[in-house]
């Protein structure tokens, strides 16, 4: 299995877990690799963060149209609509279940 360098885990934790059902259950993803920093616009962020997870969902064989739901941390919940914008360009036709929280931080400064 390849995982992207950009996945690596920042703690005591693995990137993904699959069940004996074959379900993938991917742990939160921050937006980091391909130049992404703190300072990158919301849209760059949330687009690197779903491109993080949908590289760990097919390096267990999954696929998107497989995710069944994702949750989103917003730590600015009027970047709402920005990340809403990526979040249809990413998944396209493909509806899975979402959940939008605004959160006080994210780590490494991220929004």
């Amino acid at each position: 299995m390849t995982l992207p360098d950009s996945a690596a885990p920042f703690g005591h934790y693995s990137l993904a877990t699959v069940t004996p059902d074959g379900t993938i259950w991917v742990s939160a993803q921050l937006p980091v690799g391909s130049g992404i920093s703190a300072d990158s616009s919301v849209p760059r962020q949330a687009r690197q963060a779903l491109s993080n997870v949908l590289s760990i969902v097919e390096s267990y064989g999954g696929s998107l149209e497989s995710i069944a739901k994702v949750n989103l941390y917003l730590t600015d919940i009027s970047d709402w609509d920005a990340v809403d914008t990526v979040f249809a360009e990413v998944f396209g036709d493909h509806l899975p279940a979402r959940t939008v929280l605004q959160v006080g931080g994210l780590h490494h400064g991220f929004a």
